[in-house]
């Protein structure tokens, strides 16, 4: 009997961009399960609550029958991992920067649980210059987006913006 391969794929995913999400059907392909977990980053500012990010994936990969979404509550990835039963973390770089911090993610999490691999995926070049904090940016000056995230999550994001604009408004009143 051939053991179940579990995977998982982290990030803040905020937002979740065309970027995360061709990671995400990747590596659903590699797996017979695809865990994508919302993690919080504590050095970032975010746009939308973890319960907010984790409900737009779910949308965004309703297409794909083997993954599962979640949020990491408390703790460190590598004890979900053990948890969970994991057998590989599944990584997105970008570029050369990316490269290096995921290493020492991956460094730091085998410290923690040698018990599974990590698997670096490099960026679809389509999507390699996305990142969350420029979309946010040019969302933020009514640029167009359509082309980085997914369609639910730029009506999302529009929402959202256009929300905190009329806060500010409100409070400068």
């Amino acid at each position: 009997m051939t053991k179940e391969k579990r995977g998982l794929y982290t990030g803040s995913f905020d937002p979740l961009t065309l970027g995360h999400l061709n990671i995400i059907e990747r590596a659903s392909l590699l797996f017979d399960h695809l865990e994508v977990l919302v993690a919080t980053n504590t050095t970032k500012k975010y746009l939308f609550t973890a319960a907010e990010r984790v409900d737009l994936i779910k949308a965004a990969c309703a297409h794909l029958p083997n993954v599962k979404v979640d949020l990491l509550q408390t703790g460190l990835v590598a004890d979900y991992v053990l948890d969970h039963h994991i057998t590989a973390v599944v990584r997105g770089v970008r570029n050369y920067t990316d490269f290096e911090y995921e290493l020492a993610i991956s460094r730091a999490n085998r410290i923690q649980n040698d018990q599974f691999e990590t698997i670096i995926m490099t960026a679809d070049p389509l999507y390699s210059h996305l990142s969350s904090s420029i979309i946010k940016e040019i969302a933020f000056f009514d640029g167009s987006i359509d082309d980085m995230v997914p369609e639910n999550v730029e009506v999302a994001i529009k929402k959202r913006i256009s929300e905190n604009k009329m806060k500010k408004v409100e409070i400068n009143q």
